[in-house]
């Protein structure tokens, strides 16, 4: 079970970047297939000064592309974007405390799983910013 005292807190959480590129016809109503693929990369954060706290970092980039779906070779969008969120543990907290939770997959899932919506929330706005219906994308892992 989770103990309540080192629980982080998520402090920050950033858009790095966020690229496209959109070949589409305008004016042309056509069935389109979206594909996105998460890469979520977490690391522990050493502070530097004895009385820093350790941060957990969550790194996620996402790489989607939008295609016929009767042409599914043929790419019409393409979007890329990075995401950075940063999570704070209690004072006092030491490496020895977390190292092993740190290890443990469940402590891990629970860190991506509250960066995740907020990038996928993002990436989400800025297609349907750019015209496309993307509803049935995942917001959640």
């Amino acid at each position: 079970m989770d103990t309540p005292a080192l629980r982080p807190r998520l402090m920050t959480f950033r858009v790095i970047e966020f690229n496209s590129r959109n070949a589409m016809p305008s004016a042309t109503r056509l069935e389109v297939s979206f594909s996105m693929t998460p890469i979520i990369e977490i690391g522990l954060g050493v502070p530097a000064a004895p009385e820093g706290t350790f941060e957990a970092l969550v790194s996620i980039r996402m790489e989607g592309k939008a295609t016929l779906k009767d042409a599914p070779d043929e790419s019409l969008a393409e979007f890329s974007a990075s995401y950075e969120a940063r999570f704070a543990y209690p004072p006092n907290t030491t490496e020895a405390e977390l190292q092993p939770r740190f290890e443990q997959e469940s402590h891990q899932y629970m860190l991506a799983a509250q960066a995740f919506p907020l990038a996928a929330s993002h990436f989400r706005r800025e297609l349907m910013a750019m015209g496309f219906q993307v509803m049935n994308l995942p917001l959640g892992l």
